[in-house]
């Protein structure tokens, strides 16, 4: 604490009425702004490094936090290009989450030059995603999925566990996730392409594609999350990529873009999974082999095993685990056999920036049922998150195939 009483009584008998004012106030807060906008420089800057060695001590501060400093300092000077260049170095040297990705991404816009400092992100983004993410558990092999990153402004797509496609994007003008209509924010959570949208009744800025998804999904809504209308679609205005974070709430692509996204999209089974930082470390579950024991004990017909894989939070459009309990003891006993064939497995994670866990899962397969009196075909989804020690089936949704 003595350095930091003598640092202070320096910087006092230097410090101008106005340094004085905050000092006395007890108010470091304008002291550091003061510095950041290099007014009243060595006089805040005495007192400002006795307040950082008194909480930091000397530990050794991350390159990535000194290049991102240094653009802190040049955007507040307004030398923007100087910024931007400063943060793609502390993006080059810590990739991952960095909150540069988001000074970068609202800088771009101002500048005259933005798909240039694009492409600088994009080439490691490429050495970043050419690994398969985590939350990737298992996909088949021709089966697409999406993944939307809010932090770096970009869609991933994968093919199997490869990475076959990477389009800028923008998403909502407030960065956090959506929890109710009208917010502006872009959902976090993992979703599926829905219906395509009309564009020709549509008005001209959702460009020439619109795509909707199922926002809010089963796992939304045990958490009350309100709005619709969450869609990938196009733009009106040329390059309206090179806009970050300018959306109402809809994820949207570069109408040439988009006509090669088309392509990997097959409606209801085609998932788009929305982080805010796709992480490139979680610890997962086997979800897989509870999939694998949650079928074969129905298709036993062990009913007290087969109902313990479902949550006591449980939803479906009977209403809540008990009634499903009811219906699921009568189709299930009722039956001389049962045969369940699952195949085409795809199993996604999602999980909240910093959680070292998913917050829940996504499991969808085409589903092959058959018994003695029914038998259905189609595409199931299972929405599993852990509870108490153990893996729990809160919602399940199936689409039925149509009849060649």
């Amino acid at each position: 604490m003595r350095s930091l009483f003598i640092l202070l009584f320096i910087g006092l008998s230097l410090a101008t009425p106005t340094i004085h004012k905050y000092l006395e106030k007890g108010k470091i807060e304008p002291i550091i702004e003061s510095v950041l906008e290099g007014e009243d420089r060595e006089e805040a800057l005495l007192i400002f490094k006795a307040f950082a060695d008194e909480l930091v001590g000397k530990k050794d501060v991350p390159a990535y936090l000194k290049r991102y400093v240094k653009g802190l300092m040049e955007e507040k000077r307004g030398n923007l290009e100087e910024a931007i260049k400063h943060y793609i170095d502390s993006i080059y040297i810590k990739y991952d989450y960095n909150p540069s990705y988001y000074r970068l991404n609202e800088l771009i816009r101002k500048t005259g030059d933005a798909e240039k400092f694009r492409e600088k992100i994009k080439n490691i983004l490429k050495v970043r995603f050419a690994k398969t993410p985590p939350v990737i558990i298992d996909n088949a092999p021709n089966k697409y999925v999406f993944l939307v990153e809010k932090m770096s402004q970009y869609m991933f797509v994968y093919k199997g566990k490869k990475l076959v496609g990477m389009f800028p994007v923008t998403t909502g003008q407030a960065w956090e996730d959506k929890r109710r209509e009208g917010d502006k924010r872009t959902p976090e959570g993992i979703y599926f392409f829905t219906e395509y949208i009309d564009v020709s009744k549509l008005p001209p800025l959702y460009g020439n594609l619109a795509v909707a998804l199922n926002y809010p999904n089963p796992y939304d809504r045990l958490l009350g999350k309100t709005g619709s209308g969450i869609w990938l679609h196009g733009s009106d205005t040329d390059n309206r990529n090179n806009i970050p974070f300018s959306t109402r709430g809809c994820v949207v692509a570069d109408n040439r873009d988009l006509k090669v996204i088309e392509r990997y999209i097959n409606l209801g089974n085609t998932p788009i999974a929305i982080y805010k930082v796709v992480p490139t470390g979680l610890s997962v579950d086997r979800v897989g082999d509870m999939i694998e024991s949650w079928r074969r004990a129905w298709e036993e017909k062990d009913f007290n095993k087969y109902i313990s894989f479902y949550s006591k939070r449980f939803r479906w459009k009977g209403g809540d685990i008990n009634g499903w309990k009811r219906y699921k003891r009568r189709t299930v006993l009722g039956k001389k056999y049962i045969d369940v064939d699952i195949e085409n497995i795809t199993i996604l994670a999602f999980s909240k920036h910093g959680s070292k866990e998913p917050l829940y899962y996504v499991a969808e397969f085409l589903q092959t049922y058959r018994s003695n009196n029914y038998s259905d075909k189609g595409i199931k989804r299972l929405y599993i998150a852990k509870e108490e020690g153990r893996l729990k089936i809160l919602a399940e949704e199936f689409i039925p195939m149509r009849e060649e």
